[in-house]
């Protein structure tokens, strides 16, 4: 299979929401950022097991200043952190959103109110 081309951010930006939502995720981008910390990455992606904070970048695009304090932040904070780029795609976001989507034994009552898990 050839890899898909992503002229664009926005693009791969929505090939990996889509995919994201198709697992079963949920997932959240600040659609103005001008209000908002800089650097924050650009998503947050939720699954049964666990969360994803990523950054996505073009092939040639470099992470700022702002990005990489975040980004080391986090990841000191034990948060599962990374950057990526269309080479990235689809295998290696697939394996990375599968393993926080993979349900686990269903529980006999919900942690959460009004949680269906």
């Amino acid at each position: 299979m050839k890899p898909t081309v992503f002229d664009r951010e926005r693009d791969f930006q929505a090939a990996v929401l889509d995919m994201a939502r198709t697992l079963g995720c949920v997932a959240y981008h600040t659609h103005d950022s001008r209000r908002s910390e800089p650097g924050f990455p650009d998503l947050v992606i939720v699954g049964h097991r666990g969360v994803l904070f990523r950054e996505l970048k073009t092939e040639k695009g470099r992470l700022s200043a702002a990005q990489n304090d975040w980004i080391s932040r986090l990841a000191r904070a034990g948060a599962d952190v990374a950057v990526w780029r269309p080479s990235d795609w689809p295998h290696a976001i697939h394996d990375q959103l599968r393993a926080v989507t993979h349900r686990p034994a269903r529980m006999s009552t919900s942690p959460i109110e009004g949680d269906p898990s």
